[in-house]
C-alpha cells in the first residue's frame, strides 16, 4: 500500500509546474467531503491562506475523471491514519461576499498534492514562492525567493511583517518590511523597508511613508558595508541631493534633483583616490557642450564636444605631459573627416579619413622614425579600392595587392625584407589568373601593432 501510495501521489499529483504562484506547506487531512464544486478538504492547521478548508477537484490538480477518483481512494487510508503531505495552493483567493457580508473569503484551491519527503517537509510552514524581483508568485522550482506564510500582524494597526528569504541560500532575509494587507502580493510596502545580500548584509534602506510613498532618504551599500549611492525623495519623487561613492569610500559624483529630474549644470567625477576625473555640463540630463577628462594629477588627458548628449565636433587627447595624442571630428558620435594620432615624440603615428557617411576612406600608419608602413583605401561603400601597401621598416616594400570594389583586380605580391620577390599573382574578380610565382601568401600579418587578414593566394 505504501508503495502504490507513493507512486500514485508522486507521479501522478506532482505534476509539472503551472505558471502562478504557489504556496507550499506540510499538511494533515482530517477530513474530506463531496460538493457540489468540489471536494472540501479539512486540514489540522491553519493553510498559509489562513483557515483550514480548502477546494481540491480534477481541473485543480491537472487530472481526468479516472485518475481523479482513483487518487481519492489512495487518499481515504492517509486521512484515516494522519499522514502528513505535501500540498502546493495555487494561490490565496481575494476576499468574496458571502451571503451579504464583506471580507469573508473563498477557499483556496489545491494545485497538488503528494508525499512528504523529508527535505521538502522539514516544517509545517506554509511558503508562497516569489520571483527574482518579488513582483509576483512563482512556481517552486523556478523561485527565487520564498516568503513564510500567513504573515504576522505588525505594530502598525492596518499592517503586517514581511520577510522575504532566498530560497537556494539556505534562506537568509533578502526583504523586511510592512505591507498593507495579509496577502503579500495584493499589498503595498509601507512604511521603511530594506533589502539584503544572501549573506545578510543590508544592500539598500528605503524611507516611505505609510501610504507606501518614499518620503525621505533611500541609501544602498556594497556587501562591506559601505555606502554606494544616497539620495533623497520627497512625495514619492527624488528630490536633493544624491551622491554615489567607490568602494574606497571616496565619492564619484554628486548630483542634484529636483522634482524627480537631473538639475541643469556642472557636473564633476572623481576616481577611487578622490581625484577628479571628468567635468561636463548637463542640461536636461544630457552632456551639453564641453567634457574634460583628467588625468590622477589634473591634467587634461582628453576634450570633446557634445550636443545633446552627443559627441559632436572636435575631439582631441594629450599624453600626460600635455602633448597632442590624438585629434579628429564627430558628427552625431561618428568619426567624420581626418583624424590623426601622434607618438610621445609628436611624430605622426598614423592618418584616417572617413566619408560624409562615416565611412574610412584611407588609412596610413609609420614608424616612430616617420617611414610609411601602411597605405590603404577604401570605396564609399567600405570595401577595398585601389592598391593596399605596406613597407618594412627601412622602406623597402613589404606587400602590394590592387583592388577593385573589394575584390582583388590585378597584382598581388609580396617582398623578402632585402627586396626580393617572395611571391606573386595576377587576379581578375578575386580569382588568381594562372600559376602563381613563388610560396603561397600569408594569411596574415602583424605590423606596427596591427594585423591583417590577407586572402590565400
Amino acid at each position: 500500500m505504501a508503495r502504490l501510495v507513493k507512486h500514485v501521489l508522486g507521479a501522478m499529483l506532482l505534476l509539472p509546474a503551472l505558471a502562478h504562484a504557489e504556496i507550499e506547506q506540510r499538511q494533515i487531512v482530517t477530513a474530506i467531503k463531496a460538493t457540489p464544486d468540489g471536494d472540501v478538504l479539512t486540514l489540522a492547521s491553519d493553510s498559509g491562506c489562513g483557515g483550514r478548508q480548502v477546494l481540491m477537484n480534477a481541473v485543480s490538480v491537472r487530472l481526468d475523471a479516472e485518475q481523479y477518483a482513483a487518487m481519492k481512494q489512495q487518499l481515504a487510508p492517509l486521512i484515516r491514519d494522519k499522514t502528513p503531505l505535501l500540498m502546493r495552493i495555487k494561490s490565496c483567493p481575494a476576499p468574496d461576499k458571502v451571503g451579504g457580508e464583506a471580507g469573508a473569503l473563498a477557499m483556496p484551491e489545491v494545485g497538488k498534492l503528494g508525499g512528504c519527503e523529508p527535505q521538502a517537509c522539514l516544517d509545517a510552514k506554509a511558503r508562497l514562492y516569489l520571483n527574482h524581483n518579488l513582483s509576483r508568485g512563482e512556481v517552486k522550482e523556478q523561485a527565487r525567493y520564498a516568503l513564510v506564510l500567513p504573515l504576522p500582524p505588525g505594530k502598525t494597526p492596518g499592517t503586517w511583517q514581511v520577510e522575504v528569504v532566498h530560497v537556494r541560500e539556505g534562506e537568509p532575509k533578502r526583504l523586511m518590511g510592512l505591507v498593507n494587507a495579509p496577502d503579500y502580493l495584493r499589498g503595498k510596502l509601507v512604511g521603511n523597508y530594506s533589502m539584503y545580500y544572501p549573506r545578510g548584509q543590508v544592500e539598500l534602506q528605503v524611507e516611505q511613508d505609510g501610504r507606501g510613498v518614499q518620503e525621505g532618504m533611500q541609501t544602498r551599500y556594497y556587501p562591506d558595508g559601505k555606502i554606494s549611492m544616497r539620495n533623497t525623495w520627497r512625495n514619492g519623487v527624488q528630490d536633493g541631493e544624491e551622491q554615489t561613492y567607490h568602494r574606497s569610500g571616496k565619492l564619484i559624483e554628486s548630483r542634484t534633483y529636483r522634482n524627480g529630474a537631473r538639475a541643469d549644470g556642472l557636473v564633476e567625477t572623481f576616481d577611487q583616490d578622490g581625484k577628479l576625473r571628468t567635468r561636463m555640463t548637463q542640461v536636461k540630463g544630457q552632456t551639453e557642450g564641453e567634457l574634460l577628462l583628467f588625468y590622477p594629477d589634473g591634467t587634461v588627458e582628453s576634450r570633446s564636444q557634445y550636443v545633446n548628449g552627443i559627441m559632436t565636433g572636435p575631439s582631441t587627447s594629450y599624453f600626460s605631459d600635455g602633448k597632442v595624442r590624438r585629434t579628429g571630428s564627430y558628427i552625431d558620435g561618428k568619426p567624420a573627416g581626418d583624424s590623426v594620432e601622434y607618438y610621445p615624440d609628436g611624430k605622426v603615428a598614423s592618418k584616417r579619413t572617413h566619408s560624409g557617411h562615416y565611412v574610412m576612406r584611407s588609412e596610413q600608419r609609420f614608424t616612430r622614425h616617420g617611414v610609411l608602413l601602411v597605405h590603404k583605401l577604401w570605396n564609399a561603400g567600405g570595401r577595398e579600392e585601389g592598391a593596399l601597401r605596406s613597407w618594412y621598416a627601412n622602406g623597402k616594400p613589404r606587400q602590394l595587392i590592387e583592388y577593385v570594389d573589394g575584390e582583388r583586380q590585378g597584382w598581388t605580391r609580396h617582398w623578402h625584407e632585402d627586396g626580393s620577390v617572395e611571391s606573386e599573382c595576377r587576379y581578375v574578380a578575386d580569382e588568381p589568373q594562372g600559376e602563381c610565382a613563388g610560396a603561397s601568401a600569408k594569411m596574415s600579418y602583424t605590423q606596427d601593432g596591427i594585423e591583417f587578414d590577407m586572402p590565400e593566394s
